[in-house]
Parts: C-alpha cells; sequence; structure tokens
C-alpha cells in the first residue's frame, strides 16, 4: 500500500459493525482498513472511545476515515499521559532543591552585581502605596511607597526599580508584580496607573492574575467589600518570544470529546482553516489553580507565621507573604537544572528565593533591611541541607507542565 497504516487492530468487529460503514465510505484499501479500525476502537474502547463518536462522524461524512483514524491515535496518546490532577500533591514534591543563592543587603534601585540580560523570572512584591514604613537600613532614597501622590509612586517604582529590572531581564524573562491598590475613601487607581506607566516604559502586559485570601485581614468602617484580592500582574520584555509553559490539568471523569476546530482558533478563521480536533478533559493551567474553577485567580491563606518560627521565633517582618505563591510563575517561565536565575528586588523573608531554590532555579535577592537578610541567609542555608536530584525535579516538571 502506498499510504500504510499502523498498528491496525479489528478483531473482535462483525460485519454488522461495519455494514453501516461499508455502506457510504469505502473508497480505497486504506480506506477500509481505516474504517474498520474506528469501528473496533468505538466498540471496545469503552465509554470515553463511544463518547467520541467517530463513526458517525465518518458515516455523516463530517470526517475522512484517516482523520478519524489520526483522532483515535491522539486519544491514546493522551490517556496514557492522563494523570492525577492535585495540585496540592504535587507541592509536596518541589519542598527541597537548591542550586545556589545570592543576598544584597542594598537599595534595588541600583542592580550593579548583576549583568545585563542574566535573569530568567523576576518575582516581586513591591511595597503598597502609604500602606506601610518598613525599616530603613540601606536606603539610599526616601522610602518607596511614601510618595506625596500615586503618580509620583509609579513613577518612582516603573523608572529607579523596574527600569533596572528591565535592564537584567533576558528579552525571553518574565517580571510578575505582586501588588494590591491603596484606597482612600476611593481608590486612588493605583493598578490601572501602574499598567499604564510600565506600557509606556516598554513593558508588555500578559498575565493578569487575582490573588484570593482564604484569611484576609478585616478592616474597619468602610463603604465598599471588604478587601480580600491582591493582583499578580505578569510583564514581558519581548510578548512574542518569552519562555512559557503552561500547566496540564487533568480532570478526572470528565469525557474525551471530538470539536470543530481547536482551542487556538479565531472566530474570524476562514471555515476551510478549521478542522476537526480531540477535545481532551484537561485545563490548560496558564492562570488559574488546580481545582479551582475561576479562571485567572489563585486562592489560599495570606502567611502562615510557623514557617518562619521554626527558623527564627525571634523574627518578625512586616508583610511576608507564602511559599505557594511563586510556584506557577517560577515553574512556567524558567528552567530547572540549567542555571536559570530568579529575582527579587523586595526579598524581604526570601520566599521567591526559597520557592526558587527548591524548584532547581538560581536565586538572587535584594533587601534594605539587614535583620531580613540575615533571616533569610539563615532560612535558605537550610533549604540547601536536604535536596532531591534534578532528575526528580525534571520528572516532577515533566509531569505537571507541556513542553515549552
Amino acid at each position: 500500500m502506498k499510504n500504510q497504516v499502523s498498528e491496525i487492530s479489528i478483531s473482535g468487529i462483525t460485519y454488522q459493525d461495519l455494514c453501516p460503514m461499508l455502506q457510504s465510505r469505502i473508497e480505497t484499501v486504506e480506506d477500509f482498513v481505516r474504517i474498520a479500525t474506528v469501528v473496533a476502537f468505538e466498540k471496545n474502547g469503552g465509554e470515553e472511545a463511544k463518547n467520541l463518536k467517530l463513526v458517525k462522524l465518518v458515516q455523516d461524512r463530517k470526517m475522512t476515515p484517516e482523520r478519524a483514524v489520526k483522532l483515535m491515535e491522539s486519544f491514546h496518546i493522551a490517556k496514557k499521559d492522563q494523570g492525577t490532577n492535585a495540585l496540592t500533591e504535587a507541592l509536596d514534591h518541589v519542598l527541597h532543591f537548591g542550586k545556589g543563592y545570592k543576598l544584597y543587603n542594598k537599595d534595588s534601585r541600583n542592580l550593579s552585581e548583576i549583568r545585563s540580560q542574566t535573569i530568567q523570572t523576576i518575582l516581586l512584591s513591591n511595597p503598597y502605596f502609604t500602606q506601610r514604613l518598613y525599616p530603613e537600613g540601606t536606603m539610599i532614597e526616601p522610602q518607596l511607597g511614601q510618595e506625596s501622590s500615586v503618580d509620583e509612586f509609579v513613577k518612582n517604582l516603573v523608572h529607579n526599580f523596574f527600569n533596572e529590572c528591565h535592564r537584567t531581564l533576558k528579552n525571553e524573562g518574565s517580571l510578575f508584580v505582586n501588588t494590591a491598590d491603596t484606597f482612600k475613601g476611593v481608590s486612588c487607581l493605583v493598578i490601572h496607573k501602574l499598567v499604564v506607566e510600565m506600557v509606556n516604559a516598554g513593558w508588555f502586559l500578559v498575565g493578569d492574575w487575582t490573588w484570593k485570601k482564604t484569611n484576609p485581614k478585616p478592616v474597619g468602617k468602610i463603604k465598599r467589600l471588604q478587601p480580600t484580592t491582591e493582583r499578580i500582574l505578569h510583564f514581558v520584555k519581548d510578548p512574542k518570544n518569552y519562555y512559557f509553559r503552561e500547566f496540564i490539568h487533568w480532570k478526572q471523569g470528565e469525557l474525551f470529546g471530538i470539536q470543530r476546530g481547536c482551542n487556538d482558533a479565531k472566530s474570524g478563521d476562514k471555515k476551510d482553516k478549521v478542522k476537526w480536533s480531540l477535545k481532551k478533559p484537561i485545563k490548560r493551567f496558564k492562570d488559574f489553580l488546580d481545582e479551582q474553577e475561576v479562571q485567572g485567580v489563585i486562592e489560599g491563606a495570606s502567611f502562615n507565621w510557623s514557617e518562619l518560627r521554626k527558623i527564627d521565633p525571634n523574627f518578625t517582618h512586616l508583610a511576608p507573604f507564602p511559599a505557594y505563591l511563586p510556584i506557577l510563575p517560577i515553574l512556567m517561565t524558567s528552567r530547572a537544572g540549567v542555571g536559570d536565575v530568579v529575582l527579587d528586588v523586595f526579598t524581604g523573608t526570601s520566599t521567591t528565593a526559597e520557592v526558587a531554590l527548591q524548584l532547581g532555579r538560581n536565586a538572587i535577592g535584594y533587601d534594605t533591611d539587614p535583620a531580613s537578610i540575615e533571616f533569610s541567609k539563615k532560612r535558605l542555608d537550610l533549604v540547601e541541607l536536604n535536596l532531591p536530584s534534578i532528575d526528580e525535579i525534571t520528572d516532577f516538571e515533566n509531569e505537571y507542565m507541556t513542553a515549552a
């Protein structure tokens, strides 16, 4: 045969099974083999195989036998790759891996220790506008967040801090900014103004996540809903070429299906471009956590102080954030075991650096508070005492992440 079909199995089917198909679709010997294969697949493949309705699509001349066989093969591959769906289980496997870190007790307006275009991922939570006074330590300028207006705050953050981030970030890199709005009776529009200023400065916004806290700190009498969320803004230098891996979420119990077109199809595509494809029980983990049905939302507790007290019971910090927050940004935009560096220019208790080390990346942190730097050293040294192999990290990522 000119076009042979590999691994054909048609055992167990009868003439009655094939009869409806034979009346309408047989044009070549190859088509006969393909039709027989699809009929056997639907008959013996269980509920999910029947749900695809490949036989009916071929019989109704909505799909060619060749395409049906390809979809059948895609189904087998997808079933083989399908795994469990609990991110909570995944997190238990990302707790111990370190390749090295550097901490600088200095103002991060100046990142002269870092060469240009050497950082893969930057993840930070900057001081919020008029929210807190931090220890001044080694600050070289007035404290960020205490400006007289939100416009001054945004310009200071973008042009004096993120300008250096832009210089050190690789063209394929990503910057994640965890931030929140400030209210003085009404919204100060911090997030809106920050995004506009960043775009005007040459950044590109490619993602906007919501962090929903399950135990938010209550606020006094306010004429609005209690604040329960913060934002995580994803900026890049090159929107066409930044590195990104999607998170695979298999939803157990969901059936496979056939769809006209694909997830990437655009509404304006011409009809002749639309193809049949396999609709899998899979959710692409772009901007929402496993087991959470709301897209663009990361949900979890604000912070567990016991994590820090185990390291130093006498240390406190004004605004630590939980270890689960950096996991997805780091997994999706950097690589393990190849020297990728994750930077936090407001490192605080070094949560970002800790997670980076545990996921097989290198880490750099900046903070003006010497007490925070000393605590971070204790924390990161403990991380590096108990490390899995790079193979374990790679296996974990290949199980939960798509290919880049």
